[in-house]
């Protein structure tokens, strides 16, 4: 399958402790749907690098569907797989700042930030959905960018409601998310929402070296070595 080569981007590599393999536990996350967390202070070009790969392969039908809370235009393309834009008619960009604007939209003066992004993605993942008569495993790539700007303008408990409700329509239609938090991954936001997630990736660079990454999975309270992202 030409998407799992992109799905598969960490090395099998698990600490020698015994554990299942990676690569399955990847394979089950596929075809199951999942939401990731990805962490780490990092440069925003590396970043953009692991979203871009989350994105899946160029080569593979996806439907795209990207929250832009900060990015600006170049950084939503960056963030896209090569070739990828975000005019084409399989992406979808939903902006926050857009609410109460969008004349297609239902006006609604009193809808809140989360309720207009939540609102969005429930008309962008219908859209996909019904066009392709029922979406495959992993064809839905949907991109938070960032959570930690949602999280300073809205209430914590709002915003878990809100990442409930969004994974469980990801995971409805066996697609792919990924949200941003970029804050280091020991911080106490990260240990408060990784409960929500089905696995954290954490991202790190050591100049000079190249950008790393980790996976941590809740399943078996398993982790990755570092490995070249």
């Amino acid at each position: 399958m030409n998407g799992q080569r992109r799905m598969s981007f960490v090395r099998n590599q698990y600490r020698d402790d015994g554990k299942r393999d990676f690569g399955a536990t990847l394979r089950e996350l596929k075809q199951q749907g999942c939401v990731l967390l990805i962490t780490g202070a990092v440069a925003r070009s590396v970043t953009l690098q692991a979203i871009r790969r989350l994105s899946g392969d160029p080569c593979c039908d996806r439907k795209h569907v990207l929250v832009a809370t900060r990015t600006t235009t170049g950084d939503i393309n960056d963030g896209l797989p090569p070739g990828v834009k975000r005019e084409d008619p399989n992406v979808r960009v939903i902006t926050p700042t857009d609410v109460g604007t969008d004349a297609s939209a239902e006006r609604d003066e009193d809808r809140t930030e989360l309720e207009y992004i939540r609102a969005e993605l429930l008309r962008a993942v219908g859209h996909f959905d019904h066009s392709a008569s029922g979406l495959s495993p992993a064809e839905l790539r949907v991109s938070i960018d960032s959570l930690e700007r949602l999280l300073e303008t809205n209430d914590r408990a709002a915003v878990t409601r809100f990442l409930r409700t969004v994974m469980a329509l990801i995971r409805g239609v066996k697609g792919i998310g990924h949200v941003h938090l970029p804050v280091p991954d020991d911080s106490r936001e990260v240990a408060r929402l990784s409960p929500l997630f089905d696995a954290r990736i954490e991202l790190r660079r050591r100049d000079p070296l190249v950008a790393e990454q980790r996976w941590h999975l809740p399943m078996g309270n398993t982790d990755t070595r570092w490995t070249k992202l």
